[in-house]
């Protein structure tokens, strides 16, 4: 009987260890897949920026490219006024131009970056701007200072006017040459039957015009293009004689030179002290109020007689 029980005993099946099958481990496999794909595909969140902090000056500067320190004003909302003359010198040190307006006396304009400048019409800088050159300027008044705000050179067209000494006439082609201080080389224009001449503010003839004359010239483009004169006022000839009335601006008794401001017309002459004794000159000074004879020799004028009407004036 014991024998048959143990044959029972190993003829049954073992159910509590029947083996897993392939899809249920498969399946598990996936559940387990899923569930770390969903956990790893949470994005992530940006940490928040922080906003550009304006209370930094330092700051704002270096994100904006621009410098408060260094960059100029805007300038202020001033009157305009069109100035029109020749560049008698410039001085980009100081930023400063000397312009000889159309019709004399002498001017002194400020400029900066802020100036715009026009050559015929397109942009230019201050590299294309040179002494000689004939300009209109829109000026404005920037604090104490009288402010070019545009700049236009106009080297297509040459109506305007011109200063300097009469260099020489060719009488056949009647082509004057003008030597102007401001340009080296000389000015030449065609003088017709209708240039009209003053000298002294009288009417006056062509031929009364000398070589060494200084003159002022109003000028256009003439039908052909050639540059005509339409007006020659003669302000000196050679030989001629003046008086000038005004205060004494500088003295150089070692060159002989003194210069003096001219009531009359508002211009500063030099004049030469080569024919006067020095007992004469001993007593000039700067301030003093002086009528002086002189005459135009051609070169300069020379002071022929100096009467001092006032000292100078002392500082209180």
């Amino acid at each position: 009987m014991r024998g048959d029980l143990l044959l029972a005993i190993d003829i049954q099946p073992h159910a509590e260890f029947k083996p897993m099958r392939f899809p249920a481990i498969l399946a598990l496999c996936l559940l387990c897949t899923l569930g770390y794909a969903q956990e790893t595909s949470t994005p992530l969140q940006p940490a928040a920026q922080k906003p550009p902090d304006k209370s930094n000056p330092q700051a704002e500067r270096e994100r904006s490219g621009s410098d408060t320190l260094l960059d100029l004003p805007a300038l202020p909302e001033s009157k305009v006024t069109l100035i029109g003359g020749t560049v008698a010198k410039l001085d980009p040190v100081r930023d400063r131009m000397a312009l000889r307006p159309f019709g004399g006396g002498q001017m002194e304009i400020a400029f900066d970056m802020r100036t715009k400048i026009y050559r015929d019409g397109a942009v230019a800088g201050m590299r294309d701007l040179r002494p000689g050159n004939r300009v209109y300027v829109d000026t404005m008044l920037n604090g104490d200072q009288v402010f070019a705000k545009t700049i236009r050179i106009d080297t297509r067209t040459s109506t305007g006017e011109a200063r300097g000494q009469v260099v020489s006439y060719n009488w056949n082609g009647g082509i004057l040459s003008l030597k102007e201080r401001v340009s080296p080389q000389p000015f030449k224009l065609h003088v017709t039957p209708q240039t009209a001449v003053t000298i002294a503010h009288h009417p006056a003839s062509v031929t009364d015009i000398q070589p060494g004359a200084i003159v002022i010239i109003s000028f256009a483009p003439g039908a052909t293009g050639v540059v005509e004169a339409r007006q020659i006022d003669v302000l000196a000839n050679p030989g001629q004689s003046f008086t000038f009335v005004g205060k004494i601006t500088f003295v150089d008794l070692h060159a002989n030179r003194i210069a003096i401001a001219n009531q009359s017309d508002k211009e500063t002459y030099d004049l030469g002290l080569d024919s006067l004794l020095e007992s004469r000159t001993r007593g000039l000074r700067q301030g003093a109020q002086a009528t002086v004879q002189a005459v135009f020799d051609g070169k300069q004028y020379q002071a022929r007689k100096i009467e001092l009407t006032s000292p100078p004036t002392q500082p209180k």
